[in-house]
């Protein structure tokens, strides 16, 4: 399992490669292009996006992808880092419960841990996906 680096001043985290992917891991240039299997909630790269290849229209949430990857998110722990939080999407501030976030397409997920609260630039998502 991937594991965080240890953060001591405000500094961006994305979510490591191959969460939602199962080992062994078939990795080419940073790019986990498979595996064992896969959970229809995963990553390819170290980017931060949210891959969702599922048979079905459900909607999927933020804590759904949090139980794959097997870590904590709750309005005071995401994944082992403790503090005060503060969710954005697209660059607003939310206010309902963290692991109730829709994942939505093109949606930019931003949780912010600790001081000082920074709003997140927006980022532009690749030709493709």
């Amino acid at each position: 399992m991937p594991t965080w680096p240890s953060p001591t001043k405000a500094e961006q985290i994305a979510v490591p490669r191959g969460i939602g992917i199962i080992a062994p891991l078939r990795i080419d240039h940073g790019f986990v292009s498979g595996g064992k299997g896969l959970y229809w909630l995963h990553t390819h790269d170290a980017s931060g996006i949210l891959h969702i290849e599922a048979p079905n229209a459900l909607v999927y949430l933020l804590g759904n992808f949090f139980d794959v990857w097997g870590q904590s998110l709750a309005s005071d722990n995401v994944a082992g880092f403790k503090g005060a939080l503060r969710v954005y999407v697209n660059g607003k501030m939310q206010f309902a419960p963290v692991r109730d976030l829709p994942l939505k397409p093109h949606d930019q997920i931003a949780l912010v841990i600790g001081q000082p609260s920074v709003i997140p630039v927006a980022y532009t998502f690749p030709d493709g996906l």
